[in-house]
């Protein structure tokens, strides 16, 4: 036996009539090193129902039988799609039907009368099957490698362009049709280049040929969608067979959305300029602080001496006028050196201090202001950031009430359905446009605006971050054209958890 073999045993499948040629095969078998195990058929029903049971390592098929015969065997063993050696046998071989076996599929044809090409056409059926197994094999898996390659591809979130030389793009991932809103078929139809999707790609993968470099440095620019809107994005582009000709060049294009980074760039430089805003007019009102209380003695001064009744009236109005202002000066330094601290925080004078922050923009607007307090509870709190939270929701109620009407701010005793803490419900009702569910659905979403180019997106999303800092909960109800209503849970000072006294207002 060949030493490439790995075993001598040998499951035989043998299509013959006769009984004495087949214990002649199987001992000639065994003389040459093989432990042949051997199945004897006569029909084709027999022959399928071995093939059912086990199936054997070679097939031998006499041409011959009355009722059978071996190139109907060789034909149902193709028929069954098997890759299985099949060698023709017969008493007397003529070339032509050597020939017709051969062309009908079987790997070889040995005469009964001269066994001695059996077990050498034996050997190299085997160990030929045995490679054509591990190529199928080796493919199989190649397959399914490239099926995962291909998954991977596909779910990665980053977009992934190929295109040739000439920008006609081949394929093109899920996440770059999501980007540009555009299918995957419309993409790689043959009639879309990468110049319509960003010009600066193709000067790019053409400088990497140039340069002689497979990748170029990464590098920012735009990107055109469907709609004809731009997306910023950062693109990395590569030549993949650099030792090909310049007919067959193939390139990638790799696309990140930079959409976001810029929005938080662009929020973070708002908020620098608010902070510094803020810092300023505190400063501001800090230093009006001493001006106002050199006119408000002037003006007591000047109540001290006889006027006419007229001037007086005059001299009244002015001071109430300079209280206004020294109340307002106040506010501004409460409001932007809130403490970072957190404490006792009364919620009653955090709203008062935003209504009047506000005051003239209500006035303009033609908003009356409804303010109901049904508790005396205190909040744990950090009186800034709450006060940040009370001034963005009215701010957005503002922005919706157009025609003016009613803003309801409203404190009571609550409870935390989920927890049963006990705390102080905030309720900010307004009478404006409302909105719809889709809107509802993403409201507190990072960078989600109504507001066009005049919304940063963020107001809400900080909102609720804070609340949730403060162990809380934020709540909204609305209807287009009907308002909106945000309830506020934070919990209360010195209140626990399963405390007797009944709340007034529930979380819902």
């Amino acid at each position: 036996m060949s030493a490439g073999l790995d075993s001598p045993h040998l499951k035989v499948l043998l299509v013959e009539d006769n009984p004495d040629d087949a214990a002649l095969l199987e001992r000639h078998l065994r003389r040459n090193g093989f432990l042949p195990d051997m199945t004897r058929v006569e029909t084709a029903s027999a022959m399928q129902a071995s093939l059912n049971t086990s199936l054997p390592d070679i097939v031998l098929g006499d041409y011959n039988l009355p009722n059978f015969s071996g190139p109907e065997a060789l034909r149902l063993l193709k028929i069954s799609g098997l890759d299985i050696p099949f060698i023709m046998l017969s008493g007397a071989v003529s070339e032509q039907t050597a020939v017709d076996s051969m062309r009908a599929g079987a790997q070889d044809y040995v005469s009964k009368q001269n066994l001695t090409r059996l077990v050498p056409a034996v050997e190299r059926e085997l160990k030929e099957a045995s490679g054509r197994r591990n190529k199928l094999a080796a493919e199989v898996a190649l397959r399914a490698s490239e099926a995962r390659f291909h998954h991977l591809v596909d779910a990665m979130p980053m977009g992934l362009l190929l295109n040739d030389g000439k920008g006609r793009i081949s394929y093109a991932n899920q996440a770059i049709a999501r980007l540009l809103g555009r299918s995957v078929e419309d993409l790689t139809s043959g009639n879309v280049v990468v110049d319509s999707v960003c010009a600066d790609i193709l000067p790019a993968q053409m400088a990497c040929t140039v340069d002689g470099i497979s990748n170029a440095a990464p590098f920012e620019s735009v990107c055109q969608t469907e709609n004809g809107t731009t997306i910023d994005a950062l693109i990395g582009v590569t030549l993949l067979n650099p030792e090909a000709s310049s007919e067959t060049w193939q390139f990638a294009a790799f696309v990140a959305d930079l959409s976001l980074q810029k929005k938080s760039q662009e929020a973070l430089r708002q908020t620098e300029k608010l902070a510094v805003a803020g810092r300023f007019a505190a400063s501001i009102a800090h230093e009006i602080n001493n001006p106002l209380e050199a006119i408000t003695n002037c003006l007591y001064l000047v109540m001290q001496t006889d006027l006419p009744d007229d001037a007086r009236g005059y001299v009244d109005l002015a001071q109430q006028e300079l209280d206004r202002v020294s109340q307002i000066t106040v506010q501004t330094l409460r409001f932007f050196r809130g403490s970072t601290r957190q404490g006792a925080t009364d919620l009653r004078e955090l709203i008062d201090t935003v209504v009047t922050l506000l005051e003239s923009r209500l006035q303009r607007a033609q908003i009356e202001v409804v303010r109901e307090f049904r508790t005396q509870a205190s909040v744990v709190a950090q009186g800034g950031e709450i006060r940040q939270v009370v001034a963005n929701l009215v701010g957005n109620a503002m922005d919706a009430m157009t025609k003016g009407g009613r803003l309801i701010l409203r404190t009571a005793d609550g409870v935390n359905r989920t927890t049963g803490e006990r705390g102080v419900v905030l309720t900010v009702a307004d009478g404006g446009s409302g909105m719809d569910q889709f809107t509802l659905d993403r409201i507190f979403e990072p960078f989600f605006s109504t507001k066009g180019i005049t919304g940063t997106g963020l107001g809400l999303w900080i909102s609720q971050e804070i609340v949730a800092k403060h162990s809380g909960t934020m709540r909204v109800r609305s209807k287009p054209g009907a308002g909106t209503v945000f309830r506020l849970f934070l919990p209360a000072l010195g209140v626990v958890a399963g405390s007797e006294s009944k709340p007034r207002t529930e979380i819902r």
